[in-house]
């Protein structure tokens, strides 16, 4: 398509999702495998053939939830799907004709706009892209969904944003008190940080607004999550050395 910029090829470990992909009324479960599957065929992983417990282990769901979130994702022509016994193999559909716009939506300001083309073929006005890591760090499967939604509306530049936890249950299917419980957990695991900011009404009160989110660069946690590790490691085999040393000497064992 000329003049269309591949969204595939541009960001090497992250993968790109069009900003239409919070519009299209999917449930938070069949949206999470939906994600994966678009991660997997972005990373050119789509030859190999995939099942149903290996996805499940990635997004933090069972085989059987995973089973029938696939079959919801087909029966509404997100996805086609061939089997072979317990594996299957699937390719995207195009999803423009299922986005459901909000009437008088305006355009993000902080997202650049520019004609790109989609692992479907689809030529979006913008994308934006989520590392690649996200989908191994181990969350849950409702906080993965929200630490998405907000890569989503963070500032190209700022790496920052402030929806409201109304705005990202509304997204991805979740209620306010869900959502604001994931979000702390998020700023736990290292993932985010979530300052408090004020506004002015029309009266001149001031009052509390928004949380402002900034998501730490995924290079960064990573860093910090090796290092946890190592310590770990080195901490574990003191312990090791210790116990050792006291059965050896015939005195009681004690922790470090």
């Amino acid at each position: 398509m000329r003049g269309a910029w591949s969204a595939t090829a541009a960001f090497p470990n992250e993968f790109c999702l069009p900003h239409e992909v919070f519009k299209l009324g999917l449930g938070h479960g069949p949206m999470l495998v939906y994600l994966y599957l678009i991660c997997r065929k972005s990373r050119k992983c789509s030859a190999d053939k995939m099942g149903c417990a290996v996805i499940g282990k990635t997004v933090g769901l069972c085989a059987k939830t995973v089973r029938t979130h696939l079959r919801t994702l087909a029966d509404a022509g997100f996805i086609r799907t061939e089997h072979h016994g317990r594996t299957f193999s699937y390719s995207l559909c195009p999803i423009q004709g299922k986005v459901r716009e909000p009437h008088n939506a305006a355009p993000h300001s902080r997202w650049i706009f520019k004609k790109q083309a989609w692992l479907t073929g689809e030529v979006f006005d913008a994308v934006f892209p989520v590392p690649v890591e996200v989908f191994q760090l181990g969350l849950k499967a409702s906080e993965l969904l929200v630490y998405i939604y907000l890569h989503y509306q963070k500032g190209v530049r700022s790496g920052q944003c402030w929806p409201s936890y109304a705005t990202i249950g509304a997204a991805v299917g979740m209620s306010r008190k869900t959502v604001q419980k994931h979000i702390g957990w998020l700023v736990d695991k290292g993932l985010i940080q979530a300052e408090e900011t004020m506004i002015r009404r029309k009266d001149g009160r001031r009052c509390n607004g928004n949380l402002l989110y900034t998501i730490r660069p995924m290079e960064q946690v990573l860093r910090e999550r090796e290092k946890e590790s190592l310590a770990q490691l080195k901490q574990a085999e003191a312990q090791h050395k210790w116990e050792r040393r006291c059965q050896e000497r015939g005195c009681p064992r004690f922790a470090l």
